[in-house]
């Protein structure tokens, strides 16, 4: 596992070895090509290879067009989607000696519509669709298989950190992480002669506000 803080990464370890599971822990910046690599030589030395490698870093204030920085766009497109292109390429080689893996990008329905203010995370994400559309075409016949995981709004301190904080009320009717996790384990459990692409996640709600 890899994030950019540490403190909440450990915490997260210490749940995961909780229930018997070993995991290895690289805190930084995925949007980082050193990070990429850290990581996955990380993962090849503690547990010998990788299967399936689960793009989930996600990072977008939301911001007018006139207001968005380049660095604050940067931040965005670094963390959603270079972040993935980077894990992608970093884990491909082991993936196809083996002749086997899954990459699992969590994308966003911002990859399928659109929301005023929120530009450079939809610009992004529809980038996230295009680069794992492309990358499936290219790995066809090679056993590894690239999945995108499209959910509506989440209810995880992502609002908070990046400066829009939602309504309890709203919270309440998001998503919640298991929720994206079942389904991310849902595609992973599917046969090998059977291949999701894409996979949209809603509920009853508003995508965008839960």
């Amino acid at each position: 596992m890899s994030a950019r803080r540490a403190e909440r990464l450990e915490e997260v370890a210490e749940t995961v070895r909780s229930v018997g599971a070993d995991v290895v822990t690289v805190p930084g910046d995925v949007s980082s090509p050193a990070t990429a690599a850290s990581v996955v030589a990380a993962a090849i030395e503690r547990f010998g290879g990788i299967d399936v490698l689960v793009n989930a870093a996600g990072y977008g204030p939301p911001a007018r067009l006139v207001d968005l920085t380049p660095d604050l766009w940067e931040a965005t497109i670094g963390s959603c989607l270079t972040g993935p292109y980077l894990m992608s390429r970093a884990v491909l080689p082991a993936m196809l000696a083996n002749g086997s893996g899954r990459i699992v990008q969590i994308s966003s329905i911002a990859a399928k519509g659109a929301e005023a203010n929120r530009t450079a995370y939809c610009a992004a994400k529809w980038g996230l669709q295009g680069f794992s559309l492309a990358l499936q075409e290219e790995l066809r016949g090679t056993g590894v298989r690239v999945h995108v995981v499209c959910p509506a709004s989440v209810a995880t301190d992502w609002w908070e950190v990046t400066g829009d904080p939602q309504p309890a009320a709203v919270r309440a009717r998001m998503l919640t992480p298991r929720d994206v996790a079942r389904a991310a384990l849902w595609l992973l459990d599917q046969p090998d002669h059977v291949h999701i692409g894409e996979l949209i996640v809603g509920n009853d709600h508003n995508p965008w506000d839960g």
